[in-house]
């Protein structure tokens, strides 16, 4: 299928590159289909999260453990289960991105991950019990000085 993104144009999509949210994303809970696009064709860093049906509607994602060696994020028992996933370790994490002008001042929400489940493509966001990890974490932290 073709999809008019946020950031790239119209791109070709394939139906099993498309994730989809049972119960959406907070805030927009009506939105049900995305893809995730990389920025970089070398990186899975950083992703846009694109939505399907709104082409306005895009969100920058991080692999979180591109840049947290002790990020452990465990999702509740029912979540893992909702996604069909036998246990947490078999899906992939997601962490939505407030980028700023001066890239230290964004911040990632670490509490919040997205959870996808690369056998079905089924998705959901959770809240993590860990209060641990900050709604508002500051890009800085992750940034490693020269």
């Amino acid at each position: 299928m073709e999809v008019q993104t946020k950031y790239f144009g119209k791109m070709k999509i394939a139906d099993e590159e498309m994730i989809h949210f049972a119960d959406g994303i907070f805030g927009f809970e009506d939105k049900k289909r995305f893809v995730l696009i990389r920025f970089d064709n070398e990186n899975n860093s950083l992703l846009c999260l694109q939505s399907i049906d709104d082409s306005n509607l895009a969100f920058t994602v991080m692999n979180p453990f591109a840049f947290m060696l002790d990020y452990i994020p465990i999702p509740s028992a029912s979540d893992v289960q909702k996604l069909g996933a036998k246990k947490h370790t078999d899906l992939f994490f997601y962490n939505m991105c407030a980028i700023r002008p001066n890239i230290k001042e964004s911040t990632v929400n670490l509490r919040c991950p997205i959870l996808v489940n690369p056998e079905n493509n089924q998705a959901m966001q959770v809240i993590l019990d860990d209060k641990q990890y900050a709604f508002q974490h500051p890009f800085s932290a992750l940034i490693k000085e020269d």
